[in-house]
């Protein structure tokens, strides 16, 4: 008898000849068919054995024929979501010895089960002589004969064994009502009898015998009801639990609670019967209250990234594996990131309802590793009315101005620098063949700034600038260097179909991919592709996968030229190359985190349907969509107001809270260093202010990131042919556009003073252009408090000719 189960103080004293004639010739049929089965078949090859023991299963092999929940974790085992098979349910295999081992390290705990009761309330219900009987009971076989040939009733006398192969073997032994499949079973069941323990058969049967919703197994089933593990049950919870499979729907305790009852009362008089407990015992246990749940949305953690791993496993493992290979499954995720996450984007999101913005989204991921240690899809996964269920970071979106970063990374490609003077005016772009002759960008103030260097134009993401400097590194070279930093399933369509306008983020990308791809510029140009996977182990516990995170960094691919990331980098974090436009105080930096260099962007589509910021630290790169998921446009709610607060609040909450430290520990185990590492072609030195060229005396200088190697090599009073009939349009056009900054003015001057060209006369345009919207230039408030019909200083003003390729494009 196994340990820690009272021997039953009584046994059934019944002869199996102590029944009728009728009975003892019946059962002596069956017992000569199952325990003289071989000897039968040497004596004479009876042709009816022959046809009964042809297609016997092979009892050697169980395991392959068992299905198992496949169970999804966090980096720190807390268990987010069970996959259960759409076509089945729920099962989690757990060993006989296991229940006993955990019992046994139960015994000092006065609040926990001292007795494994589901062996007991299972036995009692199911099988009272399963300890000694050959895998068939002789005289419940005679009984159930003799009343399905009466007429009156039906009787399975199914022994627990019986049961286990009926389970394990279905297509062999079969399910239909029937002698023939009677007698297969108890040829099987004794032959099982021989094979295994009782205390393995046992233990099989628990692990596949149905409990009805959705629960296959004892562990399923305890979890499913009690939300507890088999080791854990009461006696009353074992009782009722162990009364369920014989009619699992009509027992059903959440539904038939009464009935559950019922059964449960039967099964405790049965236990009493068999001497394993006392009635003492079982009035108490059926006195017991019980609150019996379904299993449905008791782990169903992070939705939206758990639906992410499951599809990612799909398609790495297969779907077999997915729903029945019973795989362990240890995430990226940091839950108590995640639930931050979450808390941060919906609060928010309930701020920014006066501007008509209902949904928002969230990616977080260790740039040197590329975990995703938080993904937040939506406000609100339960909120049809905002299609809560749909997980946005991975929809395609238009990114507006937060794309530029990659636009003037492809021009450093092609040798401009943070220095390189830009002329920002009035230009158009022919588009030949298109319903509009000109491509005509406008700035989101509608006023223009002159010469400006890439630090400013980046800085205070100026959408003329940024179109040329596309326009200077080739729309073709954009999209590889996008491609190769991570955005791998966005911008798939020709130079042709974006044009000029995918500078200010004319084409898609999602939230996720685009978040990879300024992990690349955390990471000095080197691509990590993204995972949310750290390990998955198979039913056995081999390892299937193993993120090695040692190397991740080590063995990634070099992707765009370090130090020219290294000047994207240092724009993005210089707080001053923002001021003119956003001023010195927005939610893009990090007091909180004593100043700690932080690199950011945000973006807004100039048709107010999306807002973004993205950014990074040496340690976190995190992205933020705001917006709504039926695209329709917010009331003028840019980057800088909708995501960048979320952005920042989070990326505070990651840095401070101690609890999140060991997440953001680099691939040493040691804090990775605040300063974002500068790499050995990279020097300061001294440009011409007013060109961006080569210094001379009498001209003033400003010092800019540049890299050995590069950089301008005309001296500040050079300049092309080409430069010179643009600085001439340039100054023509402020001579007579009254949309033109003072400061614009200024350094147009300044420009053609240095290189000698002619500053024509003011002539101010007699019927000037209007705007639709025109602004100032206050600095933005990052917490906006109630709408405005008129845009911020940092929002995108509808283009007055609008590119003919891309209905979106814009942003701040």
């Amino acid at each position: 008898m196994p340990p820690l189960m009272l021997r039953r103080r009584r046994r059934r004293q019944v002869s199996p000849w102590g029944v009728g004639r009728f009975a003892a010739a019946t059962m002596l049929v069956v017992l000569v068919l199952v325990l003289g089965a071989a000897g039968a078949a040497a004596a004479g090859g009876i042709a009816f054995w022959s046809y009964v023991n042809q297609g016997l299963p092979d009892i050697e092999h169980v395991e392959a024929r068992q299905f198992a929940t496949t169970k999804i974790y966090d980096r720190n085992w807390k268990l987010l979501h069970e996959v259960s098979d759409p076509e089945t349910g729920w099962r989690t295999p757990v060993g006989y010895q296991e229940i006993l081992d955990h019992i046994t390290q139960q015994q000092s705990d006065p609040d926990k089960p001292h007795r494994a009761w589901i062996f007991d309330a299972t036995v009692a219900a199911e099988d009272a002589t399963f300890w000694s009987n050959q895998g068939v009971d002789p005289i419940a076989i005679a009984r159930g004969f003799l009343i399905n040939i009466s007429g009156i009733g039906s009787s399975g006398a199914s022994t627990i064994t019986q049961q286990t192969v009926r389970l394990l073997y279905p297509e062999t032994i079969g399910m239909e009502r029937s002698y023939m499949r009677k007698i297969r079973e108890a040829i099987t069941a004794y032959r099982f009898t021989k094979h295994y323990t009782k205390e393995q058969i046992l233990e099989m049967y628990l692990n596949n015998v149905y409990y009805g919703n959705r629960a296959y197994g004892i562990d399923a089933a305890a979890q499913a009801y009690f939300n507890k593990h088999p080791w854990d049950l009461t006696l009353a919870e074992a009782a009722m639990l162990a009364g369920l499979p014989q009619a699992p729907s009509l027992y059903d305790p959440v539904q038939n609670y009464e009935l559950a009852k019922a059964r449960q009362r039967y099964v405790l008089d049965q236990m009493v019967k068999e001497g394993m407990i006392t009635e003492e015992e079982a009035e108490e246990a059926y006195a017991q209250p019980l609150h019996p749940e379904t299993r449905e949305g008791r782990y169903n953690l992070a939705p939206h990234f758990v639906n992410f791993v499951k599809y990612y496993l799909e398609q790495r493992f297969g779907a077999a594996m997915l729903y029945q290979g019973g795989l362990t499954v240890r995430t990226t995720l940091d839950f108590g990131l995640q639930e931050r996450a979450q808390q941060i984007v919906a609060e928010h999101i309930e701020r920014l309802a006066p501007w008509d913005v209902n949904n928002g989204a969230l990616v977080a991921m260790l740039p040197w590793s590329g975990e995703i240690v938080a993904m937040v899809g939506s406000a609100d996964y339960y909120n049809d009315a905002i299609d809560g269920q749909v997980n946005v970071a991975v929809r395609e979106r238009q990114p507006g101005s937060s794309i530029k970063p990659i636009a003037y990374l492809a021009a450093f490609e092609k040798g401009w620098n943070p220095g390189t003077i830009i002329l920002d005016y009035d230009t158009r772009w022919p588009t030949p063949g298109a319903p509009e002759p000109f491509y005509r960008p406008q700035n989101y103030t509608g006023l223009y700034y002159g010469a400006v260097s890439v630090r400013e134009a980046l800085g205070n993401s100026l959408n003329i600038p940024a179109v040329k400097a596309l326009d200077f590194a080739g729309i073709d070279n954009m999209i590889d260097l996008a491609h190769r930093m991570g955005i791998r399933t966005g911008l798939r369509r020709g130079p042709g179909h974006y044009g000029l306008s995918i500078a200010l983020g004319g084409g898609e990308v999602t939230l996720l991919e685009h978040t990879n791809a300024f992990a690349t510029l955390a990471n000095n140009g080197r691509y990590v592709p993204y995972t949310p996977i750290l390990e998955v182990r198979d039913i056995t516990g081999k390892t299937l996968f193993s993120l090695d995170r040692s190397q991740t960094l080590a063995q990634a691919e070099q992707v765009v030229k370090a130090e020219h990331v290294y000047q994207i980098t240092d724009i993005l974090s210089d707080n001053n190359a923002r001021a003119m436009i956003f001023g010195t105080s927005t939610p893009l930096t990090l007091p909180e985190l004593g100043n700690r260099p932080v690199a950011a962007k945000t973006g807004t589509t100039n048709d107010w349907k999306d807002g973004w910021t993205m950014g990074y630290t040496t340690d976190l790169v995190v992205g933020v969509w705001t917006g709504n998921t039926d695209s329709h446009p917010t009331r003028q709610l840019d980057g800088i107001q909708g995501a960048a607060p979320i952005w920042h609040d989070f990326m505070v909450v990651a840095h401070t809270d101690p609890q999140f430290a060991q997440t953001l520990l680099g691939p040493d185990g040691q804090p990775i260093p605040e300063e974002f590492p500068r790499p050995p072609g990279i020097y300061e030195g001294p440009i011409c202010a007013a060109t961006g060229k080569l210094p001379i005396p009498g001209f003033r200088t400003v010092t800019e990131v540049l890299v050995q190697g590069e950089g301008p090599t005309l001296r500040c009073n050079q300049i092309t042919d080409a430069e010179r009939r643009e600085l001439t349009a340039a100054l023509q056009d402020a001579a007579r556009n009254s949309r033109f900054t003072s400061r614009g003015i200024q350094t147009l001057h300044a420009y053609a003073a240095a290189v000698g060209v002619d500053v024509p006369s003011p002539t101010p345009s007699p019927t000037p252009e209007p705007i639709e919207t025109p602004v100032t230039e206050p600095t933005p408030a990052p917490n906006p408090t109630e709408p405005t019909d008129n845009p911020e200083p940092d929002q995108q003003q509808p283009d007055s000719e609008q590119p003919p390729d891309s209905g979106e494009a814009g942003g701040d």
